[in-house]
């Protein structure tokens, strides 16, 4: 994603339900995936379920 007027920090901003973040956060604790934030979990899962999709 290219900065600009609409995202000038190169981000969007993704409401996300506190369900999953709690479900997040309790894979995040576990530390046993290798993550080490929120926003890398879910840029990943992101990433993961885009290229799963391309398949299709």
């Amino acid at each position: 994603m290219k900065k600009g007027k609409e995202y000038p920090d190169g981000y969007a901003r993704v409401p996300i339900p506190e369900e999953l973040i709690r479900e997040i956060d309790l894979l995040l604790k576990k530390r046993k995936y290798g993550f080490k934030s929120r926003a890398e979990f879910v840029k990943e899962a992101v990433r993961r379920y885009l290229l799963e999709l391309e398949k299709q």
